[in-house]
């Protein structure tokens, strides 16, 4: 679903009109792996990381550890609710023709985009929470102020991460944004194309 499409190769391919041009179908065809690996990483996450919180709560000896794993599953089902919400109708296309297989690739455009913004809110809901329990339970005598201004290693390293995730999704953001205008662009293109007497290039 994030894979870039070759679109100066299918504007060509659907010039010399085939059906689905091989660009297409090859960057849908590699996409939908690309769905099935991140599939396959939503479950290991939710074993690692569902399954450890929910063996550390049994094991610690905090009497509020199991909230921690309460936390980590209501997260990870949120995470769910939304990934199946959203890949629903995105693993193939409605038709073997060529104007399903651009609709899906807008479709998958648009879904990456939409998963930006709950990326965005699962990741501030996660650390906010984690953090609001480690400050609970450190025995701190500091503002919580003063504690998040880089107050020890671990809270620098929470700050470099969250730099670097917002920076990484906000780069993907714009790509995929350029990417669904090119793809909106070649469709209305190629709709003109199939209108009697006319070309791509008119």
């Amino acid at each position: 679903m994030t894979t870039d499409l070759d679109l100066e190769a299918l504007r060509k391919e659907w010039q010399a009109e085939e059906s689905i041009p091989p660009t297409l179908r090859r960057d849908v065809e590699r996409q939908s792996r690309s769905m099935k690996i991140s599939l396959a990483g939503d479950i290991l996450v939710t074993i690692v990381i569902g399954g450890g919180s929910t063996a550390w709560a049994l094991l610690s000896s905090q009497k509020d550890a199991g909230y921690v794993a309460f936390g980590a599953w209501m997260f990870i089902a949120a995470a769910w609710m939304f990934v199946l919400m959203t890949n629903r109708g995105l693993w193939s296309p409605s038709a073997m023709d060529a104007a399903s297989f651009m609709d899906l690739s807008i479709r998958r455009c648009r879904a990456s985009l939409a998963a930006t913004w709950f990326a965005a809110t699962l990741f501030v809901a996660e650390t906010v929470f984690g953090l609001g329990w480690v400050y609970r339970h450190a025995d701190l005598h500091e503002s919580i102020g003063r504690w998040l201004l880089f107050s020890s290693i671990r809270i620098d390293l929470v700050w470099i991460s969250t730099i670097a995730f917002a920076a990484g999704l906000l780069w993907f953001r714009a790509r995929k944004k350029r990417e669904l205008a090119s793809l909106l662009d070649l469709r209305r293109g190629m709709e003109e194309v199939d209108k009697p007497g006319k070309s791509l290039t008119q």
